[in-house]
Formats: structure tokens, sequence, C-alpha cells
């Protein structure tokens, strides 16, 4: 008679199948070496809430030697640190290990971790061919580990263009504007800070990421990351000769309990589905008349106040699609009545329907001048509407521009200009971000109008990462122009 499994067999396999993989990323010097000799170092102890690589404990997935010689030799390093400078020997590829969260003595959960770039050879030019193939694994990936160093008191920092370049090279290789996946950016090596600026990175791992990074390189990772989290971690930890880790087994959890909210979310979606098909079923069978005859009510009323909302709404202009969505014929973000075409050359102060106008009977440079004169608080919901129009406009007038044999400089300066101002007013991860780029790159890619280098790749990567697909292909095109061009510092 055969024996049905044991309830810990049960749970293996249980735990096998929902088994998740994080890819951990970061440049040369970011501490990737140090989370791998501190995993090593976790796995010889037997209390504590912790997680742990246990390279015996792997009979269907045995690592190669030189794996397991880079754990060894990084978790050497670690309890060697001041005394004795540690060779590490670092594998040339990359690995996947699985890792292990333990309570004590306990297994609680597990994970796989896949290191994409041991040696940080990749990070340097992200958009080779050899980085393309290991940032594939980030489309199948349940979450990134994005390792950086943290900066001394006297450093600069990194360069947020390299930051950049990465950003994109990862969404490329994804295949993706944006990663749903949990994203953890952790600041690492903070034990080699001062006690208090040690404290104030875990105490507040975003805000010091913030300060470390500024506004714009913070606005990328917001945009093509939607589940950012923050963390500081020390690998090393605090006492001389030992491997304690600090923030680590933080950083890891919030894998974790992003995947547990997933899980959760699911689940009580399948469960408002049974009922939702179950009240279904029940309404069927019971008289239903009074409850048509009520909804139609409701209808009838609601389609009335809508249309007569329509009617008094004039024409919305939309800053994440960059389209314009036409309610009626007239042009008008005020109760009264907008002039006709015909008395437009008449002096009238600028205004957002009169620009709307200008555009729609095709003179997009026209609509650009009045949307620069405009006068409206950075903060209302007219500046948003107006440079979302400035976008589409500038798009339009930029192709323009481009399509004679010789460019009209003109417009194209007069777009420079504009868009440069809308684009120091948003805020760094907003949608309308990528036409105002797109249209201040393709200005002054077409017309050669020697604008800064690095302005120039940073629009292209905003419409890269934020801008609908004709956006984003308009500019790979423009990023391929310009590799040719004078503007690329050599």
């Amino acid at each position: 008679m055969s024996r049905s499994p044991s309830s810990r067999v049960k749970r293996d396999r249980a735990a096998a199948e929902r088994q998740r993989t994080v890819v951990v990323w970061g440049a040369a010097q970011s501490g990737k070496s140090g989370v791998i000799g501190a995993l090593r170092s976790e796995a010889t102890k037997t209390v504590g809430d912790r997680w742990t690589l246990d390279l015996a404990d792997a009979p269907n997935q045995l690592p190669s030697p030189d794996v397991v010689a880079y754990a060894d030799s990084s978790s050497l390093a670690l309890r060697l640190r001041g005394v004795k400078e540690t060779p590490i020997r670092r594998p040339e590829r990359a690995f996947t290990v699985t890792v292990r969260r333990h309570a004590g003595r306990r297994v609680t959960d597990s994970i796989d971790l896949t290191m994409l770039d041991p040696r940080g050879d990749l990070a340097v030019d992200p958009a080779s061919r050899a980085a393309r193939q290991a940032l594939a694994a980030s489309r199948t990936a349940d979450g990134i580990l994005w390792l950086l160093e943290a900066p001394h008191p006297a450093s600069d920092g990194i360069v947020q263009l390299e930051l950049l370049r990465q950003l994109v090279a990862i969404l490329e290789a994804a295949g993706a504007t944006e990663l749903n996946a949990p994203v953890v950016v952790a600041l690492t090596k903070i034990d080699r800070l001062p006690a208090a600026e040690m404290q104030r990175l875990l105490d507040a791992p975003e805000a010091a990421l913030h300060k470390f990074l500024g506004d714009a390189a913070f606005g990328w990772l917001l945009a093509a990351f939607p589940r950012l989290r923050c963390a500081a971690v020390s690998a090393a930890g605090t006492v001389r000769n030992a491997v304690r880790p600090v923030g680590l087994t933080s950083a890891i959890d919030i894998f974790a309990n992003e995947w547990r909210r997933e899980d959760e979310a699911a689940n009580a979606a399948r469960v408002r589905a049974r009922r939702s098909a179950r009240v279904a079923r029940v309404r069927r069978r019971a008289p239903i008349a009074a409850t048509i005859a009520a909804v139609a009510a409701i209808v009838a009323f609601a389609g009335v106040a809508t249309a007569r909302l329509l009617q008094q709404r004039g024409e919305t202009w939309s800053s994440s699609g960059g389209a314009v969505a036409t309610h009626n014929d007239s042009v008008s973000t005020t109760p009264q009545t907008v002039p006709p075409a015909r008395d437009s050359s008449a002096a009238a102060p600028p205004s957002i329907a009169s620009a709307a106008a200008r555009f729609d009977s095709g003179d997009a440079v026209g609509a650009i001048q009045m949307l620069a004169n405009l006068r409206i608080p950075d903060s209302s919901g007219e500046r948003i509407a107006a440079d979302s129009l400035l976008a589409i406009a500038a798009l339009r007038e930029m192709e323009t521009a481009l399509t004679g044999r010789v460019p009209d400089l003109d417009p194209l300066q007069l777009i420079i200009v504009s868009t440069t101002a809308a684009i120091a007013r948003a805020h760094p991860g907003t949608a309308v971000l990528a036409p105002l780029s797109l249209a201040r790159a393709g200005a002054c890619i077409g017309g050669r109008l020697n604008c800064p280098a690095e302005q120039v790749r940073e629009d292209l990567a905003w419409a890269v990462i934020l801008g609908t697909p004709p956006q984003q292909d308009q500019a790979r095109r423009l990023r391929a122009a310009l590799l040719g061009d004078t503007l690329v510092t050599r």
C-alpha cells in the first residue's frame, strides 16, 4: 500500500513551485561580493532571522567550483577586513544560487539569487552585446536588487549619466518602458560612514538616495520602477573580525513582502470573482423588472448630466497620452465664448484657448509663441494643460521644420527655448516630459544647434522611458543619428 507524501514533503514541493528569482545588478565596487560573502557567512549561524547561502545544501543544483570559491573568498575577505588583504576570486559569467530565509533553525522562505555581472565589467558599457545578453534575465525576474555604493562625505557621488545608461539598458533588455516587478535600490558599505550618517541612512534610505542622486536621477528611477523601494546595507557590519550584516535581511525581506501582497491580492480577486458569480446566479432567478426600470432611470439621468458637462468642458488635453480629445467644436477653458478665428489677429492676451485655436488652424509656431508668453502658476492645472499643448505643438513643428532640405532654424530655436522652460517646471517622472524632451532633442539634433551633449542624451532617455511607442521609436532613430554627430563626446 503506497503511503501519501508527508506534510513536510508537500510544503517543500509547494515552496519549489513558488520559487522566485531576484537579479543583482551593480557596477564595480558597488558591494556585490560583500552581499554574497555576508550571505555565506550567515549560513554558519543557528539563531536569529537571516537570509543565508548554504552551498552544501543544494543537491539539485550544485554550484560550480568558481562560484563556491567566490562565495568563500568573499566571506573570508569580510572577516579579515582591516587586518589582511584577501583577494576575491570572481566568476567571469553570471550565476544563480539559492538563498533561504531562516527564523532560528527553521527555513521560512527560499529564492533564487542571480548575479548578472560578478566583475562589474558590463556596467561600464551596458549597451554592449554581452551586457544585453546578461540583462535579458530581467524580463522574467521577479525582482531586482540594484546596488549603489554609498557616497563618502567628501565624494561627488556617481555620475548621473552612468546611472541613466544602465537604467535604459535594463528597460530595453526587458522590452518595456517600466518594470512592474519590485525593485530595491540599496546603498551599500554604509559601515564606512560616520555612525550618525550611517544611522541616518538606515532610518530614511529613500530620502538619502534622493539626496544622493538628485531630483532628475531619482525621477528616472521612479518612472522606470513604479514599485521602487530603497534600503541601506552593510554586508560586513561594525564588529571587527566578524561578519554582522546590517540591513541585508530587511532589504531582501522587501521582495518577500511584496510577493506576499501580490498573492493575497490575487487570492482576494479570485474570491470576489467567485462571490460575484454566485450573486449573479441568484439574481438571474429573482424578479428583476423593478431593478431594470430603476437602472434605466439612473442611466438616463446620468447620460443627460454627462452630456451637459461635456458641452461645458470644451477641449481636454491629455498630458499622459500626448493627444487631444475633442468633445465639441468650440475651444474654451472658461464659460465665455471664444472669439471666432477671423478675430484672432486682434490684440488679445494669450490664453490656452487661443493657442489651441492657432494650433488647430495649422499655426503651430503661433501656438508655441502664445503658450511661451502665458503667465500661469506652475502648480495650477492650467499649467499642466498648457505644457501638454506646448509639447504637442513643438513635436509637430519640429517634424515640419526638419522636412525641408535646409532646416528652418528659427522655429527650432523657439522650440528649444520654450520646451526648456517647460521641462524645468515639470516634476521628474511625469509623462509630459517625454514629448517635451523628444521635441527639444529633435530640434537640437536636426538643426545641429550645438546643444549640450548630456542634455540631448537625457532628453532621448526620457522619451525612451516615458514616451508612447511611436515616441520611443522616434527617440531611438534620433539616438542612432546622434552616434555619428559632433554632439557625442569621445
